[in-house]
Parts: C-alpha cells; structure tokens; sequence
C-alpha cells in the first residue's frame, strides 16, 4: 500500500489549489499521517532531496502554520469519545 505517498502527494495538490489566504484544515488519527500533515502545513518541503541540496524545493515556504502545536482533544471531549484521544487538527494558510 501506498497510503502515505498518495497522502502526501494529495496534500501537495491541495496546497497547490489554494489561492493566497486559503485555509487547509487536517485532522489525523496516526502519528505518520501527523508527521507529513505537520511537514504540509509548517510550509517544510516534503521530498527525498537532501537538506544541504543546491536547488530549493518549489513546495517551501507556501504555508504558515496557524496551530503551532497542533489541536488535540480536551480532557473532556476524550470522556465523551475515548476516540478522539488519537485525532490532532492541523490548520495552515497559504501564503
């Protein structure tokens, strides 16, 4: 399966798509799935390039995060749905 890799290319459209001020909200229940949300939204190239490359990764830079940490579920809401103990939120804008 390459659920990971169609995630992470599907976001990279879904950035791509968003004019100047959009807002992309993801809500993820893995922390694999979190790690490339994070990548998305903290504007960090996702790519098999190596950091010290010569040749900047067209996908930096185009977010700003607008929860730094992520959005998680309040004691409260984790009673109410144990479920939700897993879900983080991440919001970023395109800039």
């Amino acid at each position: 399966n390459e659920e990971l890799k169609n995630l992470e290319e599907t976001l990279n459209r879904i950035v791509d798509a968003l004019g100047t001020g959009g807002r992309l909200a993801i809500l993820t229940y893995h922390s694999l799935e979190d790690r490339i949300a994070k990548r998305v939204v903290k504007g960090t190239p996702i790519s098999n390039l190596p950091r010290d490359f010569p040749v900047a990764d067209p996908a930096a830079g185009k977010m700003r995060d607008l929860a730094r940490r992520g959005i998680t579920a309040s004691v409260k809401e984790i009673k109410a749905n144990p479920r939700a103990r897993s879900a983080t939120l991440r919001v970023g804008e395109r800039v």
